[in-house]
This record gives structure tokens, sequence and C-alpha cells, in this order.
């Protein structure tokens, strides 16, 4: 089977699809070169993406250790009865991250003897004497005006509070 092809020549069909494909024929060489060079950028990218997840991995873990160590912290606190709990977990943090075995139990122990202001203490009043104005009242109900006033601050109720400040006062 032959055809025409141009200027009224006659060519054979295979011959002429064999020349187009030799003139363009590209090795083998460059087609696995080239699939080299993809995949190379490939694994570039992937890398930079995995070191970019280890970064955020890193940053996620500490930010996890921080708030673990800061309810740690606030824990302690409040078992140890801190008056402002704010700065006393602000000044406790400073102490364990001062630390090379990091210890809240014992940087709260250590804030509580430097600094006794930030803790209240076992009895209500200024110095832990429970000493007022008006002590001989207050010694004969002490009991009565302690139930009175840790109703007043669990409850958060006015009225409470109004009455344990009326009994407090005498009146």
């Amino acid at each position: 089977m032959s055809t025409q092809g141009f200027g009224g020549e006659q060519t054979n069909p295979d011959q002429s699809v064999r020349a187009e494909v030799d003139a363009v024929e590209i090795s083998e060489d460059v087609i696995w070169k080239s699939r080299a060079v993809e995949a190379e950028e490939k694994l570039a990218a992937c890398e930079a993406r995995l070191g970019e997840l280890a970064d955020e991995l890193e940053s996620a873990n500490a930010a996890v250790v921080s708030t673990q160590r800061r309810g740690d912290i606030e824990r302690e606190l409040t078992a140890a009865r801190a008056v402002d709990l704010e700065t006393a977990c602000l000044l406790t943090e400073a102490t364990v991250s001062e630390m090379d075995d990091p210890d809240v139990a014992v940087a709260v122990r250590e804030l509580k003897s430097r600094k006794p202001f930030l803790f209240s203490c076992g009895t209500h009043g200024s110095g832990g004497t429970g000493g007022t104005a008006m002590s001989s009242q207050v010694g004969s109900s002490g009991n009565v005006l302690g139930k009175m006033a840790s109703t007043a601050r669990s409850s958060g109720d006015r009225n409470e509070l109004l009455r344990y400040l009326r009994a407090r006062r005498g009146g």
C-alpha cells in the first residue's frame, strides 16, 4: 500500500511515521533524568514540609508541658491558700524554670517561706491573731462568724455578705 506524498511522490506510510519518530526521538537517559529531577524536587518539598511539621509539633509539646505545669502550680498554690493567685503563679513559674529538676511543690514551699504575705494564714484576721477592734465579741462567736464568712464567700449572695458584716459589727 502506497500513498502519494508532497509533490506527487509515492511513499510508504510506515516509512513516514518512522521518519517523524526518528526526528523527535528522545533517549531513555533523558526520560529517566527528568523523572529523577522531578522526584528530587518532590523529595525536597516533602522534607521542607516535614521540617515545618516537626517545628509545629515541638511548639505544641512545649505548650502542653507549659499548660500542665501551670495547672500543677495553680493546684499547689490553691492548696497552700494563696491570696493573690496570679502573682504567686508568676513567682512560682520563675522559680520552677530556674530549677535543674523542676518540682512545683518545693517551689511553692520556698515561695511561701520567702513571701508569706501572698498566702492566707489558718485564722482570719490581721496577723493571724484574730485581733480586731471588737475582739471580745469575735472571740465568743468566732465559729459562727467563720461559718457566716465562709457561706458569704462561697455563695456570692449579697444578703449573706450583709448578714455576716452585721454580725461581725455586733448589730
